[in-house]
Order: structure tokens, then C-alpha cells, then sequence
């Protein structure tokens, strides 16, 4: 009994063994055309700028050839579609080139490290989209790093559909290429963001892909990159990478309108008005009114309904001490006095007249408009009245009525009745 094929066999001396017989050819699989490296020129329209892990594959070609050919395109196809490159192409063309590289720039760098002279090729003769074509194949292998999936979709969304005749949507787009719009919208927001933040973007890509896995920097997930950071003004996205704009703060900023962002960097907003104003549509927003300043009530004016309070009594005089306040003229001259030019109060050093009754007190004017209520207290308001040296009582009485009123004139004479 034959032995189970492939057990027991040494694989390894097998395929070194098939190398020598043919000569250091590599492997090509049968039936499909091959081209020499110096008849593919590079697609001037290839989204990828920066080439990883081309020395790797290059030490595998090396061992196994290449055993996925590269998609191409014949420079009529190419210019077809994109006729802004016909002078580099012609020029390529003028040199021996005889195809564009449409997929597989990876594999062509890797091919010329690898020292391969030739390398299998699917030509394609008409290509709906070129562009949606190179994006499938990435999307289906180690792809572009989210900034240049960006780039490549935001072009992208420029160009016709050929079978709606109208330009491509994120949605119809996303039909195409196989993925979700919102990953779509996603990359296309990246490039609003600047260079810093869109480096941090791709470090992280890059740490995620295991591809750098010490790189240093800024580290910047795509989600809040997208939904946040590039909705922010070009100065508060350099305020995150010098690390002065937190990410709960910049979240709420990013939902204002850029001229009230302008004013929240300026000062004019603070985080609460912002997080009060991010409540609004954006149609709706607007900066606060400035706080008015309090009105004060005029103070009301003097007038005869609002007489100033009446002036208090002066406080009577130590024991011993000359009052400053003159005896009315008629009153007792204060204890302690000698009776020799002190008791007058009027100033005078001549001996006052006999003791006169006392004058009864007048009422004060009632206001206008109203009279006074019977029973209660009136206060008698001081009135000034200037008398010189009359020692007639008669001709004093008359003096001190000529200065009544007629309510006080009535009121001494209830009293004296």
C-alpha cells in the first residue's frame, strides 16, 4: 500500500528542488500574461502615498514569486477616465511603458526590491470606475490609512455614477464599495482636521495595525476625531494638540456655530453659556445679552406732603454748664443761675419783666388735602418768631397771634376758654 500522499515528504527539499530544475524562474500561474517591471508605470491617481511593509513582502516574492497578479490598465483606458495625467502617461508611454498599475503599487514596489524581471498582470479593458475599483480592493485587504481612504472617498464623491448619470452620495458609495456610509462620512470628516491632529489620527491606525506599535505622539481614535475635533475651528484644534482644550469641553464647543466658537476662545463665552447655547439649533444660537444694569428708584422729591423729619430735642445741658440753647424769653432761668443777666434769652444783661404766663403750644399746619383726626396727638412744630425788648403783654400777645394761623388762632382760643 502506497503511503499517504504528503506524509512523510519534505516539502521544502521538493520546491528547492523544482527552483533548480527551472533555472531561478519564479512561479507565475499558468494562463495569465506576465510583464516586465519597466512596462508598469504607477497609477498617478494611487491613493496610497506611504507604502508599509513593502520589505516583507518583497522577502516573500522572493522565496514564492508572485502568486496574485496585479490589475492594469492600458493608457488609452486610464486617460479615459482621468485625461488631467495624459502628459505624464504619454511621456511613460514614449519610454516603454505599456500599462498603468491599477491595483497592486504594493506588490510592484515589493517586486522591484524582490529583483523579479517579470511579474503576472490581469489586464481590464473597461473599468466602471477606477477609482471604486482600487477602493474594493483595499477595503478587502491591508488597506489606506484613514486620512488617505478620506482623500480617495472625498474625490470619489466628485465623480459621476455612470449607471444614475448623477454624482456619487455617501450612500450610493457605500453600496458600492461594500462598506457603511457612516464609515464613509467618518474618513471624508478627517480631512477638516490639521496636520497634527491628522497625524495622531494615523499613529493610532498604525499602532491598531501592529505596524509601528511604539509610535509616539499624539494617539487620536477616528470616531471623536470625526464627530468631534474636526468640527472644531482650526484655533481649538490647535488649543487640543497643545492640550489646553479638554475633550468634555471641546465636545461641547464643537456643537456652536465657528463665530461663537470664535467668541468662546476670545472670552466672550464661557463653558456654561456654551453648554446652554449648544441646546439650540445652530440657526437659533447667538451670544447672550450683556447683564443691564439695575435701574434705582429717583429719590422723591420734597414737597409739603413729605416734610423732612422734625430735628430732636437738644440734650439738656451737665449740671453746671451754661446751656448753648438761650431761655425762652418768659421761662425760669435754668437752677444755679445768679438772676444777673443769665434768665433774659434774649442776649440782653438787662433784668427781665415780671414772670409772664406761659404761651400755650401751637400745633403744627395740617397738611393739604386732610385734616386732623380728633383725639389724636398733634406735634408741635418749632417756629421761629423774632422778638426784640417789648414789655408790653398786650402789644407781645399781639405779635405772637399776628404770626398764627387761623387753625391756630382757633386752637389758643378753644384753650383759653
Amino acid at each position: 500500500m502506497s503511503p499517504t500522499p504528503g506524509l512523510g515528504r519534505d516539502l521544502a527539499a521538493e520546491r528547492a528542488a523544482l527552483r533548480a530544475r527551472l533555472g531561478g524562474q519564479k512561479l507565475i500561474p499558468q494562463g495569465l500574461p506576465t510583464a516586465r517591471l519597466d512596462q508598469l508605470m504607477p497609477s498617478p491617481e494611487n491613493g496610497r502615498k506611504t507604502l508599509h511593509k513593502v520589505s516583507e513582502l518583497a522577502r516573500t516574492l522572493k522565496s514564492d514569486g508572485m502568486n496574485t497578479a496585479m490589475t492594469v490598465l492600458p493608457p488609452a483606458v486610464f486617460l479615459e477616465k482621468y485625461p488631467q495625467h495624459t502628459e505624464a502617461v504619454e511621456k511613460a508611454v514614449a519610454e516603454g511603458v505599456l500599462y498603468v498599475v491599477h491595483h497592486g503599487h504594493r506588490r510592484l514596489a515589493a517586486a522591484k526590491e524582490a529583483g523579479l524581471q517579470d511579474v503576472p498582470i490581469l489586464i481590464r479593458n473597461k473599468v466602471t470606475s477606477p477609482r471604486i475599483a482600487a477602493i474594493q480592493e483595499n477595503l478587502q485587504r491591508m488597506g489606506l490609512n484613514p486620512v488617505e481612504e478620506g482623500v480617495e472617498f472625498e474625490q470619489t464623491l466628485r465623480e459621476i455614477d455612470e449607471e444614475t448619470g448623477k454624482v456619487y452620495s455617501q450612500r450610493s458609495l457605500a453600496e458600492r464599495v461594500g462598506g457603511s456610509q457612516t464609515y464613509i462620512s467618518h474618513r471624508v470628516a478627517l480631512l477638516r482636521l490639521i496636520p497634527e491632529l491628522q497625524q495622531a489620527v494615523i499613529n493610532h491606525w498604525l499602532k491598531e495595525e501592529g505596524i509601528n506599535p511604539d509610535v509616539e505622539g499624539l494617539l487620536l481614535p477616528i470616531r471623536p476625531a470625526a464627530t468631534v475635533y474636526a468640527r472644531l475651528s482650526e484655533d481649538l484644534q490647535r488649543c487640543v494638540v497643545a492640550g489646553t482644550l479638554a475633550y468634555e469641553d471641546a465636545s461641547i464647543v464643537a456643537k456652536l456655530r465657528e463665530d461663537l466658537q470664535g467668541a468662546f476662545i476670545e472670552g466672550q463665552l464661557t463653558i456654561d453659556d456654551a453648554v446652554e447655547i449648544a441646546k439650540l439649533p445652530k440657526g437659533q444660537q447667538k451670544l447672550p445679552e450683556p447683564p443691564q444694569p439695575k435701574e434705582t428708584s429717583p429719590e422723591p422729591e420734597k414737597t409739603d406732603d413729605n416734610p423732612p423729619p422734625p430735628a430732636p430735642d437738644p440734650a439738656p445741658a451737665p449740671e453746671g454748664e451754661k446751656s448753648p440753647v438761650p431761655t425762652p424769653r418768659g421761662e425760669a432761668t435754668p437752677a444755679g443761675g445768679d438772676g444777673q443777666g443769665e434768665g433774659t434769652g434774649n442776649g440782653s444783661p438787662n433784668p427781665a419783666p415780671d414772670p409772664q404766663p406761659p404761651v400755650p403750644p401751637v400745633p403744627p399746619t395740617p397738611p393739604a388735602g386732610g385734616e386732623s383726626k380728633p383725639g389724636t396727638d398733634v406735634a408741635v412744630m418749632p417756629r421761629v418768631i423774632e422778638l426784640r425788648e417789648e414789655k408790653d403783654l398786650d402789644h407781645l400777645v399781639l405779635v405772637l397771634i399776628e404770626h398764627l394761623t387761623e387753625e391756630e388762632r382757633e386752637y389758643v382760643r378753644q384753650h383759653l376758654l
